[in-house]
């Protein structure tokens, strides 16, 4: 999602130099920064400047605190298959017989 408001601008700005920076920068680096920070129409006076400092500080902390990237996700098994149960083997006997008709009364079955 691209940035829109100018506080969601100052978080990747300075969220991008930390990052940049590997967690440290010089006082030449501070003053590219705070160029940029008035590039978005923000008056830097002396409050503004301590605070955009005080950010960096909090982000270098997170930095240093984090992994560079959310750990990979296990990738899914896939499922097994069903085995087929086995049959029992009295279950299988009669699965094998045909089955027969019940004799009707009177008759008598063999068997």
């Amino acid at each position: 999602m691209a940035a829109t408001h100018n506080l969601q601008k100052l978080a990747e700005l300075t969220g991008d130099f930390v990052v940049k920076h590997h967690g440290t920068w010089n006082h030449n680096h501070w003053e590219g920064l705070c160029k940029k920070v008035t590039a978005l129409g923000v008056d830097m006076d002396e409050s503004f400047e301590e605070h955009l400092g005080m950010l960096l500080e909090h982000l270098r902390v997170f930095y240093f605190c984090m992994p560079p990237s959310p750990p990979a996700k296990a990738k899914a098994k896939p499922k097994a298959k069903p085995k087929a149960k086995a049959k029992s083997k009295a279950k299988a006997k009669t699965a094998a017989k045909p089955k027969t008709a019940p004799a009707a009364p009177g008759e008598t079955t063999s068997g």
